[in-house]
């Protein structure tokens, strides 16, 4: 029996919207190096494929304006774990583990609403049960989902207090492996996609993780590769340059970039309801300084601050 780990983020380059952070947690009775794309093929492919999931980069499975086949595969994942497909915001937080106190701001919508799904909901319904009879049938399980959405007042306090985005990159990552690898006491392969062009992550590992020795394996720009023991078991884990090749990691790309997604959406409908007519952001920083420009009047009227809705850095 073999447990694995994958982790990724989406939005740590944009100064509007939350960084977010997703981790996926399988376990499968095959070795730890065995492909869950190639046990689960019959029903997964990290490209294109009429009646299977789609499971890779976010980047590659979002590659319209349109969100529409994001959130048909995370949907489909998250009903084929947890028997049904969230309805509303609240019901999405709970199934990803997220704390709904700590991605409310200024910004957030009132209540509970409805989330806006634009996929089929028996097209949802076909590729989750294929998916849930293909992981029975190879003894395979997504057991957890964990997942973090950092709001730019709270980016800001930890910036100020770390130092650097970097390193508030890697302590909400390694927070969320540390409470996926508490989960179990088995052997865990642990796959996080690189932060940045980090290539030296002992220090981090020690810092966060765990404060047993930890054998430097491999340190490289596409690759960098530790191990150690703790409580009568072994992790392994690696920093891998388009970690999206494991699908623990692909589909916490996949998790984080819907997150967000969903967020930005809240974000444009707040301030288009203050400013009719604005035209909606991703939040990355060309459009973001204009979107910010064009609601400086309303901003002020309303009494917000840069902190609350400005990532510094």
């Amino acid at each position: 029996m073999a447990f694995l780990v994958g982790t990724d983020e989406a939005g740590y380059g944009p100064n509007l919207g939350p960084l977010t952070i997703c981790g996926t947690m399988w376990k499968t009775r095959a070795s730890e190096k065995a492909c869950l794309y190639k046990q689960l093929r019959k029903s997964v492919s990290n490209v294109p494929a009429d009646g299977k999931l789609q499971i890779a980069d976010s980047k590659a499975v979002h590659k319209t304006k349109s969100i529409a086949n994001l959130e048909k595969n995370v949907l489909a994942v998250l009903r084929a774990i947890h028997g049904k497909t969230p309805n509303t915001w609240a019901e999405l937080l709970e199934m990803l583990n997220i704390e709904p106190s700590r991605i409310k701001d200024v910004c957030s919508p009132k209540g509970d609403p409805r989330l806006k799904v634009l996929s089929k909901t028996d097209e949802i319904d076909r590729l989750a049960e294929k998916f849930r009879c293909d992981c029975e049938k190879n003894n395979v399980e997504l057991c957890k989902i964990d997942a973090v959405a950092v709001l730019p007042s709270r980016f800001n306090q930890l910036v100020d207090q770390l130092g650097n985005k970097a390193e508030v990159l890697s302590s909400e990552t390694l927070a969320i492996v540390k409470r996926l690898c508490e989960s179990t006491s088995e052997d865990i392969v642990v796959c996080c996609d690189k932060h940045g062009g980090r290539s030296k992550y002992a220090g981090m590992i020690n810092q966060y993780l765990t404060n047993q020795f930890v054998r430097v394996d491999r340190e490289s720009r596409q690759l960098s590769r530790y191990h150690w023991r703790e409580h009568d078991r072994n992790i392994d884990m690696s920093f891998q340059a388009k970690g999206e090749f494991f699908l623990p990691t692909a589909l916490s790309s996949m998790i984080a970039k819907y997150v967000r997604e969903v967020s930005m959406q809240f974000l444009n409908e707040f301030w288009q309801e203050k400013k009719p007519g604005i035209a909606p952001t991703k939040g990355y920083p060309v459009d973001a300084k204009r979107f910010k420009a064009e609601i400086a009047d309303v901003q002020r009227e309303l009494g917000i601050a840069d902190s609350q809705i400005w990532r510094q850095r």
